[in-house]
């Protein structure tokens, strides 16, 4: 061999040597685990004829709808005119109000009633329809605009309970709690997104929000109070969960294949999951994005996460806030030089933008139920003192009689807690801790003001409505709930 190609050898092995160790590297980086299995997280969905589904009958209703609008000046300048900043300033803004208790207008709200006759007729039958299925999401672009007829509908049906309460008629008022709680229910367990449960859930909620306001003033006499007590325990937030997680598994399996081929790039995928702006990848966002893609994106081992950190959460939907797992215990503070390293970074990035978007979704289900429980208590609370003339010392009084037993407390799987005293029906909240029943928001208000006035500040109206506001009874050590009959 001449020395100019023994040159040439050496050459190429110093050359070759560090090129085949940077392939091996990547080779061993980019390994990847076979697919996990995950029959158990599909989602068993209904062949349901279009003409027997809820749904079909709710979109027709939607198209009837006539709501409010934004910008359309008030017709009663003496109803919801005020000045810049205070009050209703818009027809919607008005109705918005109205729904929530916090305004009221007669002739307005016969007149949305009058313009909404079809559509909340269609909606009856929809309720009464034999199935409710909600239509598949299958990818992160999906569209589901039919979930903000939804709350339009449960406005309607609150201001058509409004209405009826204050004609007196609150058998009519109640029975359209009872309908907004159904319906809500059914949204839960559509077999639909994550979205859908969360709506369902606030349409039930203002069923029983409204009960609440409701029952002081109510007339109903006790056997109905009792009635609407045992009908409220058939709708646990509990329903559809489950399948609501297993459908965000979906669509996380759905948005993996697409970074691997190259449908998602990050712009898309912070645009979908609200993580921060679109944005069209420059040349060479482009080039580094498939780099990576390529290099150190582990599909598979990503989608074991997911579906590791999905019956996780499905496991939790039975049980208490004590006893459930951690929110994604597979999920390490995200930390770019590890991740690298470890040869999965753009599988720690999506779990990292999308698998944390459903995070507070188990808290909800324990304030739903909390929320319904004692709705439940106050109801059998007012029945017993139509009869008895006073409250009962313990709720232990109630059963059996007014309630089958004691609704639990969904944060640490007790009964809920009744502090006769202080008139409230609470839970012990997030802490697990019984601190007797802690501030309500009558308490806050009182609170606040005392100090206004101690530092020789007048309390106005406005500082009494701010303050009822900012008030929130879940951020509280006990998430009380006052007895104001």
């Amino acid at each position: 061999m001449t020395r100019r190609r023994r040159i040439l050898l050496i050459v190429s092995l110093l050359a070759g040597v560090p090129l085949l160790t940077i392939i091996a590297l990547l080779v061993i980086v980019s390994w990847d685990e076979p697919p996990p299995a995950d029959e158990d997280l599909k989602v068993q969905r209904l062949q349901i004829p279009d003409d027997q589904n809820a749904v079909t009958v709710f979109l027709q209703a939607a198209r009837k709808l006539d709501m409010p609008s934004r910008g359309v000046a008030l017709a009663s300048p003496s109803q919801g005119e005020a000045k810049e900043g205070e009050g209703p300033q818009d027809e919607r803004e008005l109705f918005s109000e109205i729904a929530d208790g916090k305004r009221w207008d007669g002739p307005f709200v016969e007149r949305v009633l009058k313009d909404n006759a079809e559509a909340l007729g269609l909606w009856e039958q929809g309720l009464a329809a034999p199935h409710f299925q909600a239509i598949e999401v299958k990818t992160l672009a999906d569209q589901i605009p039919q979930v903000f007829d939804y709350v339009n509908f449960g406005n309607l049906v609150s201001v058509r309970a409004r209405a009826a309460a204050k004609r007196g008629n609150y058998e009519a008022a109640f029975q359209d709690c009872m309908k907004l709680v159904r319906f809500g229910h059914r949204i839960e367990g559509d077999k639909g997104c994550l979205l859908e449960w969360l709506v369902g859930v606030t349409v039930k909620g203002a069923g029983k929000g409204l009960m609440r306001d409701l029952l002081p003033e109510s007339t109903l006499p006790p056997a109905r109070l009792r009635h609407y007590a045992a009908e409220l325990a058939k709708y646990p937030a509990d329903a559809g969960l489950a399948d609501a997680f297993r459908n965000e598994y979906a669509v996380q399996v759905e948005t993996l294949e697409g970074i691997k081929s190259g449908k998602y790039d990050p712009s898309s995928l912070m645009l979908v999951t609200g993580a921060g702006p679109a944005r069209g990848p420059g040349p060479l966002d482009s080039l580094g994005w498939n780099v990576l893609r390529v290099t150190s994106f582990r599909p598979h081992e990503t989608r074991r996460t997911c579906a590791e950190a999905a019956r996780s959460r499905i496991e939790s939907v039975s049980k208490p806030f004590k006893d459930m797992a951690p929110e994604d215990p597979a999920l390490p503070d995200f930390r770019p030089a590890r991740e690298a390293l470890s040869g999965n970074l753009v599988g720690r990035m999506f779990c990292t933008m999308l698998l944390l978007t459903s995070g507070n979704v188990l808290q909800q289900k324990c304030r739903a139920n909390v929320d319904l429980a004692a709705t439940r208590i106050l109801l059998a609370l007012k029945a017993y003192k139509l009869e008895k003339g006073k409250l009962p010392a313990t709720l232990a009084e109630l059963v059996p009689d007014y309630l089958d037993s004691v609704p639990l407390d969904d944060y640490d799987g007790q009964p809920m807690r009744y502090n006769a005293a202080r008139k409230v029906v609470y839970s012990v909240g997030k802490n697990l801790t019984d601190d007797g029943g802690s501030t309500t928001r009558a308490e806050h208000v009182a609170g606040k003001r005392k100090e206004a006035e101690a530092a020789g500040e007048k309390w106005t109206d406005e500082d009494q409505k701010g303050t009822e506001a900012e008030f929130d009874e879940w951020s509280q050590p006990d998430v009380c709930f006052e007895i104001k009959f």
